[in-house]
């Protein structure tokens, strides 16, 4: 009777003791969870001071293209639609090396002083300003803000995998007319594009293409760029940039942005070939 007795208290004793072996176990676990959690958190927030820290500051100014030759339309009405309109779409399209990025954060800078929230997706984030948004898809865009997103840093700056660019700008189109949000693509070769997502851009920027450039774009581009061709010929020294919508069709000059560095010109120069700036 003794002996069962003691071995009943045993297997009491060695259950509640592994009962609270358990417990502890779990609570530590928890507590462990919850300072490592702290530990990332704080991590983090030292990553992004850090990181802010080293961003070029200053408030986005304003500075508006200047007219080179006018075709049709005015350049001033382009400007007014440009940064008052909601959900519209524009392509940017170039030689690399011809300021597609440069042209594309100036306009970004020229929304930002007009008063628009304004998000970046494709550039390296220490080299832009607090006051551009640096996004990791379309999603993070605030609704009614202005959208500039570079093809060619996309792998670079993103979690999201853009099997091509013809996906991320079919997403952009999408979202853009949902979200109210207007989108400025800059892009590599617009060859890459999907012709119905071209028609539906409001606006294209051309820069000056590369020798071969005419012949591999869309049909649309490539007639756009023969019928415009003297003009980048006439205009080479001033960095033109034709200008192809509704309300203006010409060439105009703009200035660099504010905050603009030989390093934010050069973010992505160490990518593959196809997808360097």
């Amino acid at each position: 009777m003794a002996n069962a007795f003691f071995r009943l208290l045993w297997k009491f004793l060695v259950w509640l003791f592994s009962g609270l072996f358990w417990l502890l176990k779990k609570v530590f676990g928890a507590v462990a969870a919850f300072f490592l959690w702290l530990f990332s958190l704080a991590k983090n927030a030292v990553s992004k001071a850090a990181s802010d820290a080293k961003r070029p500051q200053g408030a986005a100014s304003f500075s508006s293209f200047s007219l080179l030759e006018p075709k049709s339309g005015s350049l001033e009405d382009f400007e007014k639609t440009l940064f008052s309109g909601k959900s519209l779409v524009g392509v940017i399209v170039g030689a690399r090396g011809s300021g597609k990025s440069a042209l594309g954060m100036r306009i970004l800078e020229n929304a930002a002083a007009k008063g628009r929230k304004v998000c970046a997706l494709g550039f390296l984030p220490e080299t832009m300003p607090p006051w551009i948004q640096m996004a990791d898809s379309p999603d993070d865009a605030p609704n009614g803000s202005f959208f500039l997103v570079d093809e060619g840093g996309i792998a670079f700056s993103s979690r999201n995998a853009f099997s091509s660019p013809n996906k991320l700008l079919s997403e952009l189109l999408l979202i853009s007319r949902h979200k109210d949000m207007s989108v400025l693509f800059i892009s590599q070769n617009s060859a890459n594009l999907d012709v119905n997502a071209l028609r539906q851009a409001d606006y294209f920027l051309l820069r000056k293409p590369s020798l071969l450039q005419k012949d591999f774009e869309r049909k649309i581009i490539g007639k756009i760029y023969s019928d415009n061709s003297p003009g980048f010929e006439k205009f080479e020294n001033d960095y033109p940039t034709l200008v192809y919508s509704d309300s203006f069709l010409g060439f105009a000059k703009n200035g660099l942005p504010s905050f603009w560095t030989e390093k934010a010109s050069k973010a992505f120069s160490k990518a593959p070939i196809g997808q360097a700036r």
